[in-house]
């Protein structure tokens, strides 16, 4: 992979570009010729040596198919190469030391380069998008390759990291669709990899796994951590979790779209956030640890999963940890749970019943919306408040029953329940909000407590009527007179 030695004997003039002089040294800040095929660097320019090409230098010159860098260079700037869509060839000199930011991102012709010695840190985003590149090879000097370094480049199969590499960023091979393997040189004192996956070289944490590899992996037993999206993004169709495993970071299997079943240890004590998110093919988790929380967006957009059984350790569920896993039918709440996160099951359009702990007493803002298949609600005694929107489109619901501690009902907490009929009110109900019971169409009539204080503005549907004392009744009429005719239907 050269150039010509013709273009390396007929450097571009001076006058081919803007450059400037800090240290005595030249940094070529822009290449001047737009159609240029071919850009030879001099070495020297007005008698000083050339250090740097600078930021942006050589930035879409969508004709140049070949460069060469001249001995002397040290540091490519950030964004130096960057969307040069044609460029083919590209040598760089012996001593340059670093890669910039961005600098040949979007090179989407580039097949091969060959980092020199002397290239100690390639900087983030420095080759994403280089779709064609299929070919690098790393410099034994290399010891850190930053964020996104190689985001998709879809063409790369496979990667060598030399003896010095310490540090890879977390999202350097993000959506490398094609690289089945990351191989670690043995000399290597920081990683090693375990049939073509990323580790510590303690063996204790799997830092990543290629998102080309397929089939079944299972899990060294040396592994407690699986590190932040370790499997994100991945093709594998089964996992084996190793029986150590202390901890599963966040996204740690974000997007496996063809993962079916997964078993978490019982050593397992910390789950992530997002850790299965959009696993759209896990139809089965098998929960052997003793968690204590299932995180935000656990295992949101799991859309095959039909049943899960929660430990009974679980207090606590995150914010849309269950939302849109739309073939969830059945769920058994542990009686220790004390918190349900908002939209912790939003969009669950097959579930058709829910019994909720003994220990929760607030339900919280859409934590129910849209399970449109849901037909029973079994309230806890010790419930007080249902937030605004709490099971908004449960079209379903024919019959609720209330628990004798509840005080509040949200605004637009069971709004278009379609086939709500009946309702049965505490003593204790102190408030129900704005639209409440809004184009619940089917609910007819309803029997208000005498302890109610506050009625929002228009709380049922046209139809309902309503039984209670003369002062509470007052309070209803009043409230759905209140209704404002440009709220949204």
């Amino acid at each position: 992979m050269t150039l010509s030695t013709n273009a390396f004997a007929a450097p571009n003039p001076a006058s081919d570009f803007e450059w400037s002089v800090e240290n005595d040294a030249v940094t070529i800040d822009k290449f001047l010729p737009e159609n240029a095929t071919f850009a030879v660097v001099p070495a020297e320019i007005d008698g000083r040596p050339v250090a740097k090409i600078g930021v942006r230098a050589f930035k879409n010159r969508a004709t140049l198919t070949q460069v060469a860098v001249p001995e002397g260079v040290k540091s490519l700037g950030d964004s130096a190469f960057s969307g040069c869509a044609a460029l083919t060839q590209v040598v760089l000199p012996q001593g340059l030391e670093q890669i910039g930011n961005r600098a040949f991102a979007g090179c989407s012709a580039l097949t091969e380069i060959v980092l020199p010695e002397g290239v100690r840190e390639i900087g983030e985003g420095a080759f994403a998008g280089c779709s064609s590149l299929s070919q690098i090879v790393l410099p034994s000097s290399l010891a850190i390759i930053a964020e996104a370094a190689f985001s998709r480049c879809v063409s790369l199969s496979q990667l060598i990291l030399p003896e010095r590499v310490e540090s890879v960023g977390e999202t350097a091979f993000f959506e490398c669709k094609t690289l089945t393997a990351i191989c670690v040189a043995s000399e290597n004192p920081f990683l090693q990899d375990f049939d073509g996956v990323l580790l510590s070289k303690d063996g204790k944490t799997l830092l990543r796994c290629p998102e080309g590899k397929k089939g079944e992996f299972v899990v060294p037993e040396s592994v407690k951590t699986i590190a932040f999206e370790a499997f994100a993004r991945c093709s594998l169709s089964e996992v084996v979790l190793s029986q150590g495993l202390e901890r599963l970071d966040d996204g740690a299997f974000f997007k496996c779209v063809f993962l079916s079943q997964i078993t978490l240890p019982a050593k397992l004590k910390t789950l992530g956030e997002s850790a299965f998110e959009r696993c759209s093919s896990l139809t089965q988790v098998d929960v052997n640890s003793k968690l204590k929380a299932i995180p935000e967006r656990a295992f949101y957009g799991c859309s095959s999963l039909t049943r899960i059984e929660l430990p009974a350790s679980v207090g606590k569920i995150g914010k849309f940890a269950f939302g849109c896993c739309s073939a969830l039918t059945q769920v058994e709440l542990p009686s220790n749970v004390k918190t349900l996160g908002e939209r912790a099951f939003s969009s669950c359009v097959s579930l058709s019943q829910i019994k909720l702990p003994v220990k929760l007493e607030k339900i919280a803002s859409q934590t129910f919306a849209n399970c449109s298949s849901l037909t029973e609600v079994v309230f806890s005694t010790n419930v007080k408040e249902i937030q605004e929107s709490a099971f908004v489109r449960c079209r379903s619901l024919t019959r609720l029953e209330f628990p004798p501690a509840l005080k509040k009902i949200g605004w637009g907490a069971f709004e278009r329940c379609d086939a709500l009929a009946q309702v049965v009110f505490p003593e204790s109900l102190e408030e129900i909000g704005e639209r409440a019971f809004s184009s619940c169409s089917a609910l007819k009539e309803v029997a208000l407590p005498e302890a109610l204080q506050k009625l929002g503005r228009y709380p049922f549907a046209d139809a309902t009527v309503c039984r209670a004392s003369a002062s509470v009744a007052e309070k209803f009429a009043a409230a759905q007179k209140c209704r404002e005719q440009n709220y949204a239907k």
